[in-house]
């Protein structure tokens, strides 16, 4: 049973390592969502992202590989959110294992 218990305390202590990182790595990443507006017969990039209940909508003067950075960006950031939604849901397991 001792070791079932030092499995349980490692996998939690992984978990939680993991959580971190990627809450930091997620603040360091943009948030939010381009979008093009045709004006005439151009399309123009907008950054469209929330500010508490607020949507904000921004121009982007960038070039076409600032702006494939970018959305390289934006889509790591939701794998990242993904990935750290389902980290909580393990820990919420450990949570409910009492510790003796």
């Amino acid at each position: 049973m001792a070791v079932l218990k030092e499995m349980f305390k490692e996998e939690k202590e992984r978990l939680l390592k993991m959580k971190k990182f990627y809450e930091d790595k997620i603040i360091e990443l943009p948030k939010g969502s381009i979008i093009f507006k045709q004006r005439g017969a151009k399309k123009y990039p907008y950054m469209v992202y929330r500010e508490g209940k607020k949507v904000r909508t921004k121009y982007l003067k960038l070039n076409i590989n600032d702006l494939d950075k970018l959305k390289f960006d934006l889509d790591k950031r939701k794998k990242y959110l993904k990935l750290l939604k389902a980290i909580k849901e393990d820990l919420k397991v450990f949570g409910n294992i009492k510790n003796e």
